[in-house]
């Protein structure tokens, strides 16, 4: 009978150039859980028709709630109209306003909002609800009598991260790295580049004023800039950009944001109308809408034709236009009785004419 000595057998040149690899490591999962929680608030005011009469008043303000630090504030918009504000202390997660109801003292509704207003991390106010003065206070029955607004907000906010290790094999090794938490130290030192421009390796000739930059930042950050730097362009070659259309003021914030991603809130004040602009010129989605929503909450019945005209002059703001028609459409005669509604009469009818015919065309929210 043949026996096979197996065990005995010399190893193959083969199996002797193989070499010895492991192919097992350490990894990790991980795991974020949202928590939703909601917050039901009353306010009660007791004589409010006692500020009938009065076309200036102080603020009144609700005492904080909730762990967060909330508050409401009714204030007055104009001569006419009230409206309720939302403050906020250091928010740091994403609120939602679910509901707002305003009461008399008969529990009947006189103001309502259900439509959900949606509040961004960092924001420190949001109005909530419009309301025409007399109106309110011709619900209310007597000098004596209250009203009661009830907020209802919900809240996301994030629970610790938690992990527990797994067992990694050969074709994890080209997956993306983890990444250290630098993320402090490498925006500080974003700044410090913005404010140094060291080995910078592009001009910007704004108007007659030279602003340095990074070629490589930019074009990280603007695909306008990219494509003006990844190709023999007369920029790219000369190392020198001509800009004439946009303020040099407004341009330096831009690169601001473009190394910082921060805006200066004085900036937005002063200028969010030019950095909206310039960011549809240079394709920076996040500061248009961080310039529409500033805007917006800063509308009045003085810039609300200026804002609705800078929505049809330049790439459409959407959500911009959206909340100046409904503005238009709330209060048409105080917006028609301003300076701004009588000097472009004078100077602009063509535009006032597409103006008038846009607010009432457009389809209603």
């Amino acid at each position: 009978m043949e026996t096979q000595e197996i065990a005995n057998s010399s190893p193959s040149t083969e199996t002797k150039l193989m070499p010895a690899i492991s192919s097992a490591s350490a990894s990790y999962s991980c795991h974020t859980e949202g928590v939703v929680n909601e917050i039901d608030f009353k306010w009660t005011i007791e004589r409010l028709a006692f500020l009938g009469n009065l076309e200036i008043w102080e603020p009144l303000t609700s005492t904080e709630f909730s762990d967060h630090k909330f508050k409401l504030e009714i204030v007055m918009y104009d001569v006419n109209h009230l409206v309720i504000r939302l403050i906020l202390s250091n928010l740091s997660f994403l609120i939602g306003v679910e509901k707002i109801t305003v009461c008399n003292e008969k529990c009947e509704n006189i103001f309502q909002r259900n439509k959900m207003v949606i509040i961004s991390p960092n924001s420190t106010c949001t109005d909530l609800l419009y309301m025409g003065k007399q109106t309110l206070l011709r619900c209310v029955d007597s000098v004596n009598g209250e009203i009661t607004i009830h907020c209802k907000i919900k809240s996301l906010t994030r629970k610790q991260p938690t992990g527990k290790a797994i067992t990694a094999t050969k074709k994890d090794f080209h997956k993306t790295p983890t990444r250290d938490n630098d993320q402090d130290l490498i925006l500080r030192q974003l700044e410090e580049s913005f404010e140094k421009m060291l080995f910078s390796d592009v001009t910007f000739n704004v108007r007659g004023r030279k602003l340095a930059a990074h070629k490589n930042i930019l074009a990280m950050r603007s695909p306008v800039f990219a494509a003006m730097f990844q190709h023999p362009t007369k920029e790219m070659q000369t190392g020198e950009v001509e800009v004439e259309d946009v303020d040099p003021d407004v341009f330096q914030e831009v690169l601001r944001y473009l190394y910082t991603g921060l805006t200066r809130s004085t900036a937005l004040d002063v200028m969010a109308p030019g950095l909206l602009t310039a960011a549809d010129k240079y394709l920076l989605d996040q500061l248009k809408t961080r310039c529409e929503t500033h805007l917006i909450h800063q509308m009045s019945s003085q810039n609300c034709l200026d804002l609705l005209a800078l929505t049809i002059t330049h790439h459409p703001a959407e959500h911009l236009k959206k909340y100046a028609i409904e503005y238009f459409r709330r209060y048409p005669g105080d917006v028609m009785g301003t300076d701004n509604w009588k000097k472009m009469k004078e100077e602009n009818p063509a535009l006032l004419c597409d103006l008038h015919q846009m607010v009432f065309t457009a389809p209603t929210v």
